[in-house]
């Protein structure tokens, strides 16, 4: 989501941190000539002098342009060619692999996370990003998944045009809710409140347009597993 660097050190030094580091535990990093570090603490770092660089045990620095793979807490990582550097492996295999990049974007609060997709086939494919076009291409193969992936895709368009006549018939039935009870207050000063049937119309295809695309999501995540299989 989504870089790492490697400190190049003499080959009895990566020989003897191998050796002498316990395999059972869950972070590594797997270097470029295949070598494999093990390390009870895994965390990745940046700096001015240095660049970006992955800090093992609090004491060992490896630079991110000799690593392959690592896993931290945050996850299993990969470096490859494509859109970004970095990817975070989602799921997938053995024929179609996803994976993932964070990224941050404003909103009113401050920044939030969010996270890109992308995909590549039989692990050593181009990574691509992961579209509705770039599926249909990658899955032309499996005429199973081609149809559930179409589904998803007829699934996300309803949802859209749900959306949109939700949000006209909210707005149409606000102002017929503000209307209706600004005259009923100037005529009897009543302070009840009757809301326009348009509104509560309104929501509920609101629910209903949200309920269709998580419908749609589940497709697609379908239509990869049956790739898989």
């Amino acid at each position: 989501m989504k870089t790492i660097l490697l400190l190049i050190l003499s080959t009895y030094c990566f020989c003897g941190y191998s050796q002498s580091t316990s395999r059972d535990t869950a972070w590594y990093v797997e270097l470029k000539d295949s070598t494999i570090l093990y390390s009870k603490k895994l965390s990745v770092r940046n700096s001015l002098l240095e660049g970006e660089y992955i800090l093992l045990d609090n004491n060992k620095k490896i630079l991110m342009s000799q690593v392959i793979r690592y896993r931290s807490r945050a996850g299993e990582f990969i470096r490859d060619r494509g859109p970004v550097e970095d990817y975070r492996f989602e799921k997938g295999g053995p024929n179609l692999f996803v994976y993932s990049r964070l990224y941050y974007y404003p909103d009113s609060t401050g920044y939030r996370e969010g996270r890109n997709y992308f995909f590549r086939k039989n692990n050593n494919g181009e990574m691509l990003k992961m579209n509705y076009k770039n599926l249909m291409d990658a899955m032309a193969d499996n005429p199973a998944s081609v149809q559930t992936l179409k589904a998803a895709r007829s699934r996300t368009e309803l949802a859209i045009a749900t959306g949109a006549i939700s949000f006209i018939t909210c707005i149409i039935g606000s102002y017929a809710t503000f209307k209706g009870n600004s005259s009923s207050q100037n005529e009897n000063m009543s302070t009840k409140i009757n809301v326009s049937p348009a509104l509560i119309v309104g929501g509920l295809m609101t629910l209903a347009s949200v309920t269709i695309y998580l419908g749609a999501h589940k497709h697609v995540q379908k239509a990869i597993n049956i790739y898989n299989q």
